[in-house]
């Protein structure tokens, strides 16, 4: 019979314990969801200011280049 108990405590521990690793799981994908939509952000900022540059300055070659890099990023 204390063998059973025991069986009883460690299965109740494992699934505790399971629970607890599905729960850090989930929170860190959410948490590299966050880093991905930042860097994602961050990306498309500085391929608008550069594209604006390439207005700017005129520069054809450059504009369709990282209008191409954009519309592949947005899409």
């Amino acid at each position: 019979m204390n063998n059973d108990h025991s069986f009883q405590d460690n299965t109740k521990a494992l699934v505790v314990y399971k629970e607890q690793q599905a729960k850090v799981s989930v929170v860190e994908m959410y948490a590299q969801m966050i880093l991905d939509e930042m860097e994602f952000n961050q990306k498309v900022k500085n391929l608008r200011e550069k594209i604006d540059e390439s207005l700017d300055s005129r520069n054809e070659a450059l504009f369709m280049k990282l209008t191409t890099e954009y519309t592949a990023l947005t899409r």
